[in-house]
């Protein structure tokens, strides 16, 4: 399916080679436009006052023209691709901007670069800021995983019975299917189970009745997903199905080790409180542990704690 039509690429300070030819492949696959985005973050005012030859406002709008030149030519390396190559530089805090610009033009897919030996130890700055206010599904790619992709994991959640979580299930299987096809790669399915206290209730009421909960609870969930699979299945493209009792964080994090994915698709389900927006325990305690690059999903109906200013084009 053509799922992705409005692409934004970041690229910021980041390696982008592999970025680039990652968005234009899937601009390709989807007929889709692409945008290349870079933020500049404000000039101190106080900076203006050591020279000369320009204000801080007049340096700043220099470095926004230069930034953009550079993007433009770097667009124009690849008009002969047949894809649309918008060019878009804004000012201020990187997260922020592109997540107003995503809500601005209707982007459906964020790509961004990250570096360092996991995903999970670059959780910070820009990457956490999009991971918990994005509200379109995020690709966090790591440079250093060139070609395509041999192995993609798509993390469900079964345990979960509301229509939110649901939907959500659908999606992250029918992208995961898609980019399988298209990479010509494996397709992994992992989800985890837990019996609430089993442990106490084996103490109160004995193995043989909490062995037959298990049992029964084991079914269910694979029952499950083999429901959910089943609209998805495909002779070109075979489930690997992982179930495993246990916690959903460490369940996710090791098949994803162990099978060495190059993309984990998973939904960071997010919620709020006193301290703000915050990325779900399950996905953050993932992230610190795996090795490869992450497509985040958010559930439908989210809404973006960024304001945009209606008057701002």
């Amino acid at each position: 399916m053509k799922r992705f039509k409005n692409i934004l690429l970041y690229v910021g300070m980041e390696e982008n080679e592999v970025a680039l030819a990652r968005a234009l492949k899937l601009a390709i696959e989807n007929q889709a436009t692409l945008t290349v985005m870079d933020v500049v973050k404000p000039i101190p005012h106080a900076l203006g006052m050591f020279t000369n030859v320009a204000s801080s406002e007049e340096l700043q709008q220099l470095v926004v023209k230069d930034h953009h030149e550079k993007l433009q030519e770097t667009a124009d390396l690849h008009k002969n691709t047949e894809v649309e190559i918008n060019v878009a530089v804004a000012e201020g805090d990187p997260a922020t901007e592109i997540v107003k610009k995503v809500i601005r033009d209707g982007h459906d897919l964020v790509i961004k670069s990250v570096n360092g030996q996991t995903v999970g130890k670059l959780f910070g700055g820009i990457a956490r800021s999009l991971l918990r206010t994005c509200p379109c599904p995020l690709w966090l790619l790591k440079p250093d995983v060139n070609g395509d992709f041999d192995r993609i994991l798509t993390a469900l959640d079964l345990d979960a019975s509301d229509d939110v979580h649901r939907n959500l299930n659908h999606k992250m299987i029918e992208i995961g299917t898609t980019l399988a096809k298209m990479e010509n790669a494996e397709l992994h399915v992992v989800t985890a189970w837990e019996v609430w206290m089993e442990q106490a209730l084996r103490r109160r009421a004995g193995n043989a009745e909490v062995d037959a909960a298990v049992a029964g609870k084991e079914a269910k969930v694979e029952t499950s997903m083999n429901e959910l699979l089943s609209g998805f299945e495909s002779t070109t493209t075979p489930v690997h199905k992982h179930i495993h009792q246990g916690n959903s964080a460490a369940v996710i994090r090791s098949v994803a080790n162990d099978v060495e994915t190059d993309l984990l698709v998973m939904g960071t389900v997010c919620r709020t409180g006193a301290a703000g927006l915050l990325i779900g325990n399950t996905a953050e305690t993932v992230l610190s542990g795996v090795n490869c690059s992450l497509l985040a999903l958010k559930p439908d109906g989210f809404i973006s704690p960024v304001q945009v200013d209606d008057s701002t084009t």
